[in-house]
């Protein structure tokens, strides 16, 4: 009990010592940072992780062409991560300054017309933002959820420091909570800055965002112990693209890697980086699943879905680009991937151009054009976008074909309209062609019954029958007047066109939010009717299906026609369920006038005579041919 007692009273007494001390020798105030808002183009503040070494000294190593970080700083340690959002008329960017990362990015804005954007699962009474990068997984592990602009050097680490401390930033509000940066015009420039007396890590990650554009510059200095870190390596995603989107399909594909590598585009979609197949054609890659090294020289890098992309430009080329993949969450319907690329950047501060926006060629280009004018190479961002099959021929196509539908656009006021009239005009324009490709067809079925007996004939004839020469030669006379492959040249010359037209209305961005009588976004499947139903794809299938009945075919088969006029249209129903809804207006206006033109060319084919060979092939053999071949 006694001991008890001595025990609280060494207590107290030890209390009142110190706060007689206190009372009597106060601690000294550190000096306030005398520039804290010197940078004038800085509009960010600071913070680092309550893990992060107790006292941090600026150097002026870390902080490139910069004097605010040489002077004493405050103990950002103490302080919570803080959230930095910078808000241009294009987009919205959040960045956290734990790991100096970006969380968010969100377009708000077509550069194109000036028309505002929202996510693919928006309605007109819920308009939702347009967000480019997913929320992190809780399925993921912490070491694998690489994060947009997360500066990674291989060392486990330095990795932990890059990845976890609270980068510091200079500004009026550098010490607390969030902030808001707004670029109305011009450009801004953010600083985050951290030094690790651990390990004698100093990093700096200077961004520098542009109003009008949908390029940011970055500039990164990495140096451990005053000496530049060997293996620089910028993480670019994860998953970037329209997080709206509910289910992928073939006309709007999940997240994928590309980069241009050797001069060279190539594509790394995630699903085979995370099984890595093997099979008659291809081996597995040795460094195994979830892990795509890319060997070669890269100019640029990035990760992207049908419609939007973040793509990294070096300033010149390097090597040791790596793709990775974690899959997360349920595998059904859909397995979904964390796709991230890593590339290696250089630590010296050079420039690194970083587009994140729409893959609209417009704007690819303009991005590629204001990329040289900062400084950067000469490249060609267009390639981002997946043309498919004749890629050289449908990209060539498709500037002129998107020119045309916006010119009449600006006259409609609609891009529903325009893509009627241009349906109508580029239908009418092949209507020649299509008149030439009938009367082959009707001439092969007129002719189908005479090949099929000479056919037979022949088959029954000796070398060295007299008769054998001149059912040859009136055989390939025949298949001169009525070659159906006649008749398919014109519609084979159609087709690069039209692969062109599908191109231009599903790659560019004008079509997104673009309404047309109940369908709410040209860029997309239409919604369904009665939870089940969809009209546009119902009336493309019944309209083929009466075109295809119409339209003269080289076999005189009627059975076979009607499978392939019932047949081909069901499939085309499948393939085209779910394709955007100006592709299948398209389809279904352009079969409506190919019924029309049918209608007029039958009606101008009907009264035709056949000319004079043909009259001759209608005639049957002499009866002694048979006498002969007997």
């Amino acid at each position: 009990m006694k001991q008890q007692q001595r025990f609280l009273l060494a207590l107290v007494a030890s209390a009142a010592v110190l706060i007689l001390w206190n009372y009597l020798y106060p601690p000294v105030k550190p000096p306030q940072q005398a520039n804290a808002n010197v940078n004038a183009n800085v509009n960010v503040s600071q913070s680092s992780s309550p893990t992060a070494s107790p006292t941090v000294q600026a150097r002026s190593s870390a902080t490139p062409n910069s004097q605010a970080a040489a002077s004493p700083s405050p103990t950002p340690e103490l302080l919570p991560a803080r959230k930095l959002k910078i808000v241009t008329p294009l987009y919205e960017a959040i960045f956290d300054t734990r790991g100096a990362v970006a969380t968010s990015w969100i377009i708000r804005r077509n550069k194109n017309n000036g028309h505002d954007l929202f996510g693919a699962d928006s309605t007109k009474s819920d308009p939702k933002p347009l967000e480019l990068i997913p929320k992190p997984a809780s399925d993921i592990p912490a070491e694998k959820a690489f994060r947009a602009f997360q500066l990674v050097t291989g060392d486990a680490n330095s990795d932990q420091t890059l990845a976890n401390r609270n980068y510091r930033t200079f500004g009026p509000n550098a010490e607390s909570g969030d902030e808001t940066i707004n670029v109305p015009s011009g450009s801004k420039q953010i600083d985050f800055v951290i030094h690790d007396d651990a390990t004698g890590l100093d990093a700096t990650k200077r961004l520098t965002f542009f109003a009008d554009s949908y390029v940011t510059q970055l500039e990164v200095k990495l140096t451990r112990n005053n000496q530049p870190v060997p293996a620089n390596i910028l993480a670019i995603g994860p998953s970037v693209g329209d997080q709206g989107i509910q289910h992928h399909s073939f006309y709007a594909v999940p997240p994928e890697g590309m980069a241009i590598v050797d001069g060279k585009t190539q594509r790394f979609p995630a699903d085979p980086i995370h099984r890595n197949p093997s099979g008659w054609f291809s081996s597995a890659r040795p460094e195994g699943p979830d892990l795509q090294k890319v060997t070669g020289s890269v100019q640029w890098a990035g990760i992207g879905d049908t419609y939007f992309a973040m793509v990294a430009v070096e300033p010149r080329p390097v090597s040791g680009l790596e793709f990775r993949t974690v899959p997360y969450g349920p595998d059904k319907p859909e397995q979904h991937y964390w796709l991230t690329a890593l590339l290696p950047i250089p630590a010296d501060a050079s420039k690194i151009l970083v587009y994140v926006g729409p893959k609209d060629h417009r704007l690819l280009d303009d991005a590629s054009k204001e990329i040289a004018k900062l400084g950067g190479p000469q490249i060609d961002l267009g390639e981002a976008i997946n043309y498919g099959i004749f890629a050289w021929l449908r990209r060539g196509l498709a500037g002129p074909i998107l020119w045309s539908i916006n010119a009449l656009q600006r006259l409609t006021r609609s891009y529903g309209v325009a893509i009627i009239l241009f349906t109508i005009f580029i239908y009418s324009l092949f209507f020649p062609l299509k008149w030439q490709s009938s009367r082959k067809m009707k001439k092969a079925q007129k002719y189908a019954p005479r090949m099929k007996e000479l056919q037979e004939q022949l088959k029954g004839m000796k070398s060295t029958d007299a008769r054998m020469k001149e059912l040859q030669m009136e055989q390939l006379r025949l298949m001169k007047e009525a070659n159906p492959l006649g008749g398919c040249l014109p519609l084979l010359i159609q087709m690069p066109f039209l692969f062109a037209l599908y191109s231009a209305i599903t790659i560019s961005i004008d079509f997104r939010q673009a309404t047309f009588l109940w369908i709410p976004d040209l860029s997309g499947p239409e919604p369904y009717i009665f939870a089940f139903l969809r009209i546009l794809p119902v009336m493309f299938c019944g309209s083929m299906i009466v075109l295809q009945l119409l339209t003269p075919a080289p076999s005189a088969d009627p059975l076979q026609r009607k499978m392939m006029a019932i047949g081909m249209p069901l499939f085309m129903l499948y393939i085209l369920w779910s394709a955007p809804s100006g592709l299948l207006l398209y389809w279904l206006v352009g079969n409506i006038v190919g019924f029309i033109q049918q209608m007029l060319i039958n009606k101008m084919t009907k009264e035709e005579e056949p000319p004079p060979d043909e009259k001759a092939a209608k005639k049957k053999p002499p009866k002694k041919l048979k006498t002969a071949e007997a």
